[in-house]
């Protein structure tokens, strides 16, 4: 949601990534008595993400995610955001994590993710912008000679009425200020 923050540059981390993570996690999990925290670490920060990170500073960031998180704590209330712990698993079965998940993980923010407020602001302009890109290329982009561009532009102009009655009402912010406390 919030776009790469916190990395040099934008890598391709996708679903695979995180599927064939949670495949070897299982198989390691499967063939041990203990968690080999150490083995899980390296694997997935050198070779599964760590694959495509090219940067030593990303590198480090993300060996420290997994320093942070992949660690015995997870099995004791380790807090895994603000206001969410880790339940015990000898509480929880499957269902009962989904459960507790969807249940008490806190709304998604920037401070969820250790990110400045004006995140939200990032992510709410890119929205916008691709937006009102989108309505403009549903105009097409001749020069007038179209068969349909006629069709098309009211298309535009009927969504983009829809989006306007719908928007709040633009807040005064002189008023508001001078009803804020400070």
């Amino acid at each position: 949601r919030f776009g790469q923050q916190g990395w040099s540059r934008k890598y391709s981390f996708n679903t695979g990534d995180l599927v064939i993570c949670s495949n070897v996690l299982r198989s390691y999990l499967d063939a041990n008595p203990i968690v080999p925290w150490d083995d899980l670490r390296y694997i997935f920060g050198e070779i599964m993400y760590g694959g495509h990170i090219t940067d030593a500073w990303d590198r480090r960031t993300c060996n420290t995610y997994l320093q942070e998180y992949q660690q015995n704590g997870l099995f004791h209330e380790l807090e895994l955001a603000p206001g969410f712990k880790s339940p015990n698993p000898s509480d929880f079965d499957y269902d009962a994590y989904i459960k507790y998940t969807e249940n008490s993980m806190p709304p998604e923010s920037p401070l969820l993710f250790g990110m400045h407020p004006n995140a939200e602001i990032g992510f709410r302009t890119n929205s916008t912008e691709k937006l009102f890109f989108d309505i403009l290329a549903m105009g097409g982009g001749s020069d007038g000679a179209g068969s349909g561009e006629g069709s098309q532009r009211n298309a535009v102009r009927e969504t983009m009425t829809y989006i306007q009655e719908r928007l709040p009402e633009e807040f005064e912010m002189v008023s508001l200020s001078l009803k804020a406390k400070p």
